[in-house]
This record gives structure tokens, C-alpha cells and sequence, in this order.
């Protein structure tokens, strides 16, 4: 039997990409706006591969389960539905398998970062012929790391005799968000270095044939952020409430002429050990941030010997430098004596409203960034990078109702970003000197006078 499916150009287009005789295409990012088609795509395309590649194997996957089975199952089903072939898939509920009459399956799995699972090992050795991750922009670049060295099952045999072969094949369907898919699809796409094996397609609601014009309208009512992101598909702004950095204030960040370098000299270092991370440092006058040394590795006695000439040539007190001391910073106090050692788990200045110092110095430089209270001078690619790492900056817990305000956990910016926030973190131990402390409010003495009888 023959099943018509009508789809849109730019769907079109990401089917052509994924399709078996395309191996040239390993990977597709699809989306940006609202409405573009991108869960019914992903699951139309894992059903036609299944059926067109007996014993192939597909994983579709999202970061929450609950939305996994709400939302993009639930799409899986009227895509099965509309191609007739719903009797012809067994679906196991509990394990959340979907096996085809001729061997195929399709295994559905969560893909949300835990502390416990930093390396997913949860995913077991699957063998996997291709992927569909539905709202990649929620998954963390971890898990996608992981998945491509499952790709194992790409060789099979038809029913008639004739076998199959395909390229590993990725489809990422998105909202926008500045992270993973952002630096490795959109801004290398906009900038025309994007890799030879890469697509990505922007897809908006203004390219859906099928939207009623009262769901456009709505949308272009809503705040300015959301129209940004799902009207014009703008990866740009992140519409997430635990962020605490304003995107335009980021972007500003780098250009508040205004701030003039004028006023105290501190210094705030981040230090990196062998293999891990970068040496940061950061040399500020009054609240001009200059980033003097950037680095990916400095042994023990090169870290002291450069961080000891910075704090000559730019005239900066010993107490007015601070260094974390939580990792392998911790020995340099012993060598220069006199600097401020940053324990981010320590006790904050103001206690009622914060968790740690961390959380006190990371809320007071997201304050003073939206503020537009400081300025930053430093090379186009560590813009780039501070951007990316100021854009993972969030709240922790952000929905409970808790008095005292905390940031997610470091393990989870990493996750995040896929590297450690070492220029973000400079930056928040350099507010330790721009603490303010807290007041109990106005106060006012009252003298009652008794009167004599």
C-alpha cells in the first residue's frame, strides 16, 4: 500500500540530508522557531527508516521522560497512525521499545544529566543504526558525545535480498540556546565554516504552510524575548528564569565605554592544573577587566612566578588578589604571602540571602553585569567563550521555595558548556572585593519621655 505524506520545503530538505544515500551528511540540526515541524520530522523519519531498513536500529531520546512520553511518543504514534502501519508495531510500554514486524526497533530514552551518571553509563553498549534527539538545546553536549560511539548497526539485509547500508546519521531538532548547538552548528553555519558533514536547517513558523495565522499573531504579542527566540528564531536570547545574565547586558559587557579604568587595582586568578581546565587571570582597574594571562596549562612555579610579575607590572596590592584555593591553587598563599584565597564553599557576607560565597559573588557579578557596571577587554575568541560560559550561569532550584539563594553546581556548567567556566569563574572571585555588606535596614532610636505625676 502507498501513503501520500505531505511535508513542507525545509522538511524536504532534512529528509534529502538523512536520507541512506546521502553519506555525505552525518548530521542535521533542524528548528529554531516555533511551529516548524521538528518533533512530527524526527519521528517520521525514524519510522520510514525502520521500515526501510530491516534489523536497523533507531534511538529517539529526550533530556525528561515525562516529556519524552507526553509529547514526542505521543507524536511517534500519529506518525505511525498516518503511514497505517500502527499494527505492525509492537510497543512495550514499560521498556519503552517499539519493534517492527521486520526486526527493527526503535528504543526511547532520557537523556537528563545526572551528578551520579556524569558519563551516562546508563545507556548500557547500545548499538544503534541512527539518532533523534527531540529539543536538543536541553541536552547537554555529554550525552551526545557518548551516543556517537554507538553508532554500530549499519549494515542489514532485505526481505528480497538486497542489503542496506547507511553513514551513521544524527537528526537534533531544537529551540534556540546558546550552548553546544549553537557554537557547533549555528554560529559555524552563519560565519560559513560549518563542517562538510554538518547541516543546519532554520526552520520558523512562517515557513509551516499549515499554521493558522491567529497562532502567529499570538506569538508576536508575547514578551520581546520569546518573539526573538520563536518567531525569529534567535539563538542568541534564552528565555530560561534561572539565568541570571541578561543577553543584551552580555553583549554590552564588552562594550560599556562609559566604565572608565579608573580607581583601585585588584587581581582574581584561576588556576589550572595539567590537563584540566585553563590558568586565568585577571587584572582589574577599578571595574575595567583586563585578561592578562590565559593559558591552558602553567606548571606550579611558572603559575607563581607569572602571577607574582603581574601583580608588580600592574601595581596591584597582594590583598587585593585572590586566587582559588579549592584546587590546585590552594598552595600559592604559602609562596605570596599576603593574597586572598577564594573557598567558594565558605561562609557568604551576607548569610539570610545566600548559600556560600560562591553564590554571593556570582549573584553580585550578574547584578553588576546587568547594570552595565563593568567592562571587559579582551581577544574576539574569549569574548566568544565568556559569552557561551556567562549564558550557563543559573540559579539553583530556582522553582522551591527556599529563603537563601544558591548556582547550580560546577559539574553542571561543564556539562552545560562542555568545558569548565574558567573565565566566568575569574570574573566571580573578583567580585569578592566588591561585596557589599548586608544591612538590617533603617533603624531609628525612640526616647519616650514619662511624664511626672
Amino acid at each position: 500500500m502507498e501513503v501520500t505524506v505531505e511535508v513542507f520545503d525545509k522538511q524536504a530538505l532534512a529528509l534529502e540530508y538523512l536520507s541512506e544515500e546521502n553519506e555525505e551528511v552525518s548530521e542535521v540540526l533542524y528548528g529554531g522557531g516555533a511551529r516548524g515541524g521538528k518533533t512530527f520530522l524526527g519521528c517520521l523519519w525514524q519510522v520510514l527508516r525502520r521500515i526501510n531498513m530491516p534489523g536497523s536500529v533507531g534511538l529517539v531520546c529526550r533530556e525528561e521522560s515525562v516529556k519524552l512520553k507526553d509529547t514526542t511518543i505521543v507524536t511517534f504514534f500519529e506518525v505511525l497512525s498516518l503511514l497505517h502501519y500502527t499494527s505492525a508495531v509492537d510497543y512495550n510500554a514499560t521498556r519503552l521499545t517499539a519493534t517492527f514486524s521486520n526486526g527493527s526497533v526503535i528504543y526511547f530514552r532520557d537523556l537528563k544529566f545526572l551528578p551520579k551518571d556524569p558519563e551516562f553509563d546508563r545507556l548500557g553498549s547500545l548499538g544503534i543504526t541512527d539518532l533523534f534527539i527531540d529539543e536538543a538545546q536541553q541536552v547537554c553536549e555529554k550525552a551526545i558525545s557518548v551516543l556517537k560511539g554507538r553508532f554500530s548497526v549499519l549494515n542489514g539485509k532485505r526481505a528480497d535480498g538486497s542489503t542496506w547500508h547507511t553513514v551513521p546519521k544524527a537528526l537534533y531538532t531544537c529551540n534556540p540556546k546558546r550552548n553546544w548547538i549553537y557554537n557547533d552548528f549555528v554560529k559555524p553555519a552563519k560565519n560559513g565554516t560549518l563542517k562538510n558533514y554538518r547541516r543546519f536547517i532554520k526552520s520558523l513558523p512562517v515557513d509551516n504552510p499549515h499554521i493558522d495565522q491567529a497562532y502567529i499573531d499570538n506569538l508576536l504579542r508575547a514578551d520581546r524575548i520569546t518573539v526573538q527566540r520563536l518567531y525569529f528564531g534567535n539563538f542568541e536570547y534564552d528565555d530560561d528564569p534561572a539565568t541570571l545574565c541578561d543577553f543584551d547586558a552580555i553583549s554590552d559587557l564588552f562594550h560599556n565605554e562609559h566604565i572608565k579604568p579608573v580607581g583601585g587595582r585588584s587581581c582574581a586568578a584561576d588556576i589550572a592544573g595539567k590537563g584540566h581546565d585553563r590558568f586565568v587571570c585577571i587584572s582589574w582597574i577599578g571595574n575595567v577587566a583586563y585578561i592578562k594571562v590565559d593559558e591552558e596549562y602553567s606548571p606550579g612555579k611558572e603559575v607563581e612566578t607569572t602571577l607574582k610579575n603581574l601583580m608588580i607590572e600592574d601595581k596591584i596590592p597582594r590583598s587585593l588578589t585572590i586566587v582559588d584555593a579549592d584546587g590546585v591553587g590552594s598552595f600559592l598563599e604559602s609562596y605570596l604571602n599576603g593574597i586572598k584565597e577564594f573557598h567558594g564553599g565558605s561562609p557568604p557576607m551576607d548569610k539570610a540571602r545566600y548559600t556560600n560565597l560562591r553564590a554571593e559573588c556570582y549573584f553580585k557579578l550578574a547584578e553588576m553585569i546587568n547594570n552595565r557596571k563593568i567592562r571587559i577587554v579582551c581577544t574576539d575568541e574569549q569574548r566568544e567563550r565568556i559569552q557561551d560560559e556567562l549564558g550557563a550561569l543559573k540559579q539553583a532550584e530556582i522553582d522551591n521555595d527556599v529563603t537563601k539563594k544558591g548556582i547550580i553546581k560546577k559539574e553542571i556548567m561543564k556539562a552545560i558548556l562542555g568545558h569548565s567556566p574558567d573565565y566566568m569563574d575569574a570574573l566571580m572571585m573578583s567580585m569578592y572585593f566588591r561585596r557589599s555588606k548586608p544591612t538590617a535596614g533603617a533603624q531609628a532610636t525612640v526616647k519616650v519621655r514619662k511624664e511626672e505625676d
